[in-house]
């Protein structure tokens, strides 16, 4: 029951080390806190200008898929088309001719068809295309110098029709660089030469012929210490027939007049053994182009699931299918056998597949080529892709195609699975001679189809 009065406290000392501690504690806290709202803000600025970008591609890829034709430069202008917009061109579009209204695309009296179009139907700006050019923004406050992407044509109505006669200037897109943080590498193939040309941040690739176009914009947002640049990129293809350009009488869409629509179009051979892995390439440049009337996208996504139906069910075949962009991405964890309820599932999932992304189908296939239920794989891309890279069965870097040749050889062929067959269909660009699908298939018992 005794107590002792303690008249002691703090020391001096004492008191000097808890305040250095609890000033370490909020400083801490306060860089913390700092560097939260700084990747906050760096991300609020990146889907802001990204959303910007993205919005003004669609916009323009739209139009591409409207024209008839891309031009990339003045000397393709009618001289009517005068004076010219302000700015550095990047691109113009040739548009066909405008309906007054939907109406017009009804004819009821082919008698009377030229009287009707002439009656409802209307040239857009005395046959001027829609130009698209660069001017400095004299308002940015960053770093460096920046430009408007600006879009000179006629404006549309709630309808989605052309003001044929009410042409405006308006802004596509800001915050384009002076020059290009990321490139594009243009499209070559044995019957068309892309063109690259380079409108300070802007790079586009346009095909021989001015139907297909590629266009890819770098863009930043100004920050106090390091600007935030962002590139992306996208491409269109036009559908309206060109018959000055083109000569090509009644042919339909995607035809460049040159060669049939498409040339060896048997995507995906039947399958030589029992389990079989395809890759089908989903990459954005997978939604350019026509093939057998299609894009792409459609037109592989058609053939692989007339593959799956034509697989035999309850005979022993092992079905899977790997979607690739940057990714891979499995149907299934592991080959299914082929049933009837597998395949329709198959078909239901590369149904629903879109285009989008880069490419990259390397960790699929070094994982594909691992696992003991996969005997063949066929692979089908039109993308180009690194070659190289560090190898996962002995961790060299050299090229993917010997990496799994060297596996093939040294782990497959002395298992009771033995070696994977792998057979590659390149469309449009031909990867089969001297190119990444050739090496690959030619090393590993496949055989390369290049889909023209």
């Amino acid at each position: 029951m005794n107590k002792r009065s303690n008249k002691y406290g703090f020391t001096l000392p004492e008191l000097i080390v808890s305040g250095f501690v609890s000033l370490l504690i909020l400083i801490s806290g306060y860089t913390l806190l700092k560097m939260n709202l700084q990747v906050n803000n760096s991300d609020e600025l990146n889907l802001k200008l990204g959303g910007k970008i993205n919005n003004a591609l669609d916009f323009i890829v739209d139009e591409i898929n409207s024209s008839k034709r891309v031009i990339t430069t003045y000397n393709d202008v009618p001289n009517s088309c005068r004076p010219l917009p302000q700015g550095d061109l990047v691109l113009a579009l040739k548009m066909p001719d405008q309906a007054k209204s939907s109406s017009s695309y009804q004819t009821s009296n082919m008698g009377n068809e030229s009287k009707t179009k002439k009656q409802n139907w209307v040239t857009l700006a005395k046959d001027c295309p829609i130009f698209y050019n660069l001017v400095r923004d004299y308002t940015f406050s960053g770093k460096g110098i920046s430009y408007i992407l600006k879009r000179t044509g006629p404006t549309v109505d709630e309808q989605g029709f052309y003001r044929a006669t009410d042409i405006k200037t308006t802004v596509v897109t800001d915050r384009i660089r002076s020059d290009f943080e990321d490139d594009i590498r243009c499209l070559t193939t044995n019957n068309q030469k892309w063109t690259r040309k380079q409108i300070k941040g802007i790079i586009l690739c346009t095909d021989e012929k001015g139907k297909g176009a590629e266009i890819m914009i770098n863009a930043e947002a100004s920050r106090v210490r390091n600007p935030l640049i962002i590139f992306k990129t996208s491409g269109g293809y036009a559908r309206i027939q060109d018959d000055d350009l083109m000569n090509l009488g009644n042919a339909g869409a995607g035809n460049l007049g040159i060669n049939p629509p498409c040339t060896n179009c048997d995507f995906f051979q039947k399958p030589l053994k029992k389990k079989v892995t395809f890759f089908i390439d989903i990459s954005g440049s997978m939604n350019w182009g026509k093939i057998k009337g299609l894009t792409p996208m459609e037109a592989a996504k058609n053939e692989l699931i007339n593959s799956i139906r034509a697989l035999p069910v309850n005979q022993g075949f092992k079905l899977q299918v790997v979607a690739f962009n940057h990714w891979s991405r499995k149907m299934w964890s592991s080959p299914m056998e082929v049933t009837t309820s597998s395949k329709m599932y198959a078909i239901s999932w590369v149904s629903r597949l879109t285009a989008g992304g880069g490419t990259n189908p390397w960790s699929g296939i070094s994982e594909a080529i691992q696992n003991s239920e996969v005997q063949q794989i066929a692979v089908l891309s039109d993308g180009w892709t690194k070659t190289s890279g560090r190898c996962f069965n002995n961790g060299k870097s050299y090229s993917y195609a010997e990496c799994f040749k060297d596996y093939n050889d040294s782990v497959r062929a002395t298992n009771e699975e033995g070696t994977v067959q792998i057979d590659s269909f390149s469309m449009r660009n031909d990867f089969c001679s001297n190119g990444w699908m050739g090496e690959l298939s030619s090393k590993n018992s496949g055989s390369c189809t290049h889909i023209n």
